[in-house]
């Protein structure tokens, strides 16, 4: 079949053409007439988004610098950090501006050595019968005498414990008590178990008088969270005996009380990790 002329000359349209024409387009009249007017947007567009970087930039700036100066921690925040540890702000850091009573000096003493007895006696009584259960206690004591602490040097008090090993007080009444529980406990693990529920009673009762003599709100949060763990400490004491087919017989408190106590749900507190 002969092909005519116009077969011969005429190119034929394709992907070829096509693309040649787009890369031509500049070429164009109309195109020509929009290259201003996009450069034109492109310039109106550069300075909104400089502008909106300065305000993220003073926005960031200004939020950091409320959190530097921001409002003082409240009473509950300074609690929850002596108690913790890890609050809003340390205890020592936050210098108490109203001196403490007498009454309440001497409270805070005592209630350091004594959250001291609770846990040189714990660890005394792991290390006679491998018993976890007075290791695990005697560490949440140790938070105590933290929390203890704390206080006092908020409060700028002497601590009595100092570097003082264990079994060894300032108080001659916390030194009694260490030796009179440690040695019964050293009878048996059940006596040991006995012991050591006894120590979480007498400290159920002098935190809670601890708490009626005081009128500083941070000391009633941090002695009301250590009295939780006190709760707590005893029930499971008490469920050790209970393993053992013993029932746990109060000494200091009223047995109605050993009894709500033992059969009441655990508290939960800053204390509890």
């Amino acid at each position: 079949m002969a092909l005519s002329a116009d077969s011969s000359t005429s190119p034929r349209p394709g992907l070829r053409d096509g693309a040649r024409s787009g890369l031509h387009d500049e070429a164009d009249p109309a195109f020509s007439s929009r290259r201003p007017e996009r450069a034109r947007n492109r310039a109106s567009i550069t300075p909104w988004l400089l502008a909106m970087g300065l305000v993220a930039i003073v926005l960031i700036a200004l939020l950091t610098l409320s959190l530097k100066i921001g409002k003082p921690p409240s009473p509950q925040k300074i609690a929850t950090a002596a108690i913790s540890g890890t609050g809003f702000i340390p205890v020592a850091a936050q210098m108490a501006t109203t001196p403490l009573s007498q009454v309440e000096q001497k409270t805070l003493l005592v209630m350091r050595e004594e959250e001291k007895v609770a846990r040189d006696l714990y660890r005394e009584m792991h290390r006679l019968w491998g018993v976890s259960l007075f290791k695990s206690v005697a560490g949440e004591e140790q938070e105590h005498m933290d929390a203890m602490a704390r206080l006092l040097a908020r409060y700028q008090l002497p601590d009595p414990v100092g570097n003082n090993g264990p079994g060894t007080f300032v108080n001659p009444a916390m030194t009694n008590l260490y030796q009179t529980l440690a040695q019964r406990g050293a009878q048996s693990v059940e006596e040991a178990l006995r012991a050591c529920a006894l120590e979480e009673e007498i400290n159920i009762l002098d935190l809670e008088d601890a708490i009626k003599t005081t009128t500083q709100a941070d000391l009633k949060r941090v002695y009301s969270e250590l009295q939780k763990d006190s709760y707590n400490h005893l029930r499971s004491f008490a469920h050790g005996l209970e393993l053992r087919g013993i029932a746990y017989q109060g000494v200091k408190l009223p047995q109605a009380t050993i009894t709500a106590i033992l059969h009441g749900p655990m508290e939960r507190g800053f204390m509890l990790r």
